[in-house]
This record gives C-alpha cells, structure tokens and sequence, in this order.
C-alpha cells in the first residue's frame, strides 16, 4: 500500500500534539524544582480534566478511605507521576474514543485496551512495583497504532487481522507485507510526535517481541502478558488477533507466575467494568 506513516496519521484525524496541559504537567513532573503547587495550578485550569481526576481517584477503583477533595490532596496521596499518567490516559480517550466510538470496531479497540491497562496494573500490583498508573497507561497505549489503523485505512486493516486468523501467522509481519509498516510503527511515531515518556515508547514499540526492550524490560514484558491476558478475557472480540502465547522471557523478567495471573484474572472484570464507567462514559462496552 502507497501511504507513509505520517501521512496515515493525518489521514486518521489523529492529532499530532497533545492538549497543552497535559504537555505543561509532563514538563513539571521531569522538572525536579517543580511543586506540587505548580502542578495543581496547571491541571486546575482545566476544570473539566481535574474534576474528572479527582472523580477517577475518590473511586471504589482506588478505594482510598477518606475524600480526595483537591488536586494537591491527590497529588499528595498518588503522586505527581501517577497524576500525569492518569491525566494521559483521560486526555487520550477524549482525543480519539469520543470521535470515533459508534464505530464498532473502534469501541472493540477500547475495550481490547483498557482491559490490557487494568491487567498491566494488577499485575505490577502483584509484584509490588511502585507508581503502577505507569503500567495501567502504557496497557491503554500499547495499540494506539491499531486505532490509528482503524481510522485510517480500515479495510486493509480488517484484512491483515482477517490473514493473521486464518492463517495463523504473526500480525506483524502481514501488517508489514500489505502496508509496509506495523501498527507498532505507527504507536511510535505518534509517541513521538506526541512527546510521550521513553517506558511507553519502549512498550508501544515491543509488546508483541519484549525480548526486544533494553531499557524497560519489566515493563514491556507485563504489558506482553496483560495483552495476552486481554484477549482470554476478551475472547469474542474480532478485532484482536490472539497472541501465539505468551514469551518465556516475558515470565522470567517480570518474576509473575500463573497463580498471580489467575489472581488477576478473577479480579479483572470487575475492576474494568469500575474504570470504563469512569474514563468512557460515553462508550459502550464492546
């Protein structure tokens, strides 16, 4: 197919920067003179953004026992990074799902997606990785390329999907012999563009090879597996192609086993269903 990954982007409507104020509070959280009074000025000038933050963490999902009633008070309690992850994550669903949700394949991204975040966050949990909202962002981007895919070109997308089914060969490779590209390439060029932290650009790019990762191989290979995971829990959604199986060093470098999956898998429904209410509203669930 004759289309470069840029002008695919722009052919999606994907935009090609962030709001400015999710920009302002990545800049302040990698600043370390920066307070949390300077954060909270930032994210309190969008009223909408920091009323819904404050509703996600006074959720049964956090279970914090008192109110959060402020941004600083939230600040305090989750910390600054886990707030820029939590105002990633609410940004991005606002930029894309609510162009695009009536679309059905589009709504089966998001809910591939988000129970991919709630698995990568249960699983850090399990084994007590700090500032695991890192892991629930990384799980809602690792297929932003496939969004992109979706609204771009979707019927060579349907079709590299449909091939990897039939025939059971690796999605990336079809993706690369019809397009020229992988949706892996697309997430990282959005990343880019999008001047997202190195840990996400490391899962976007190697969640289907986490042998891969250099710099962030913990988490590249808990993302693996919540995607993996994603699609047992998802099992009637068409638009994922399900994994080979999960990669043996993706075991061996996050240290999880099959008893800490299960636990996960028990819980990971009713936790979904807790933070789809609050993040997509508007979106059905596939």
């Amino acid at each position: 197919m004759e289309i470069s990954i840029d002008a695919l982007i722009e052919k999606s409507g994907a935009p090609v920067s962030l709001p400015e104020v999710f920009l302002q509070i990545n800049e302040l959280t990698q600043d370390p003179n920066s307070t949390v009074a300077d954060i909270s000025r930032v994210a309190e000038t969008d009223i909408g953004l920091s009323s819904r933050l404050l509703k996600i963490v006074n959720s049964p999902y956090y279970g914090f026992p008192s109110t959060i009633d402020s941004i600083p008070r939230a600040i305090t309690i989750i910390g600054s990074q886990d707030l820029r992850d939590l105002t990633l994550a609410t940004t991005t669903v606002d930029l894309f799902a609510n162009k695009q949700h009536k679309q059905k394949h589009i709504r089966q991204m998001w809910h591939h997606s988000l129970y991919c975040a709630v698995n990568a966050k249960l699983l850090a949990e399990a084994i007590k990785q700090p500032h695991t909202e890192r892991f629930f962002v990384s799980g809602l981007l690792h297929d932003i390329g496939r969004l992109i895919l979706f609204q771009g070109i979707p019927e060579a997308t349907h079709k590299a999907i449909n091939q990897a089914a039939e025939t059971g060969k690796d999605l990336l490779a079809i993706e690369h012999t019809l397009l020229g590209f992988t949706h892996t390439d697309i997430g990282c060029r959005i990343a880019h563009l999008w001047k997202l932290p190195d840990n996400i650009v490391e899962t976007i790019a190697f969640h289907h090879t986490p042998e891969k990762a250099r710099e962030y191989p913990l988490e590249t290979a808990i993302i693996h597996i919540a995607n993996h995971m994603a699609n047992i829990l998802d099992e009637d959604n068409s638009m994922t192609a399900q994994p080979k199986g999960i990669s043996q060093q993706a075991w061996k470098t996050s240290g999880l086993n099959m008893d800490m999956v299960n636990d996960v898998l028990s819980i990971a429904p009713d936790r979904f269903a807790e933070i789809h209410a609050l993040l997509m509203p508007d979106i059905k669930a596939a």
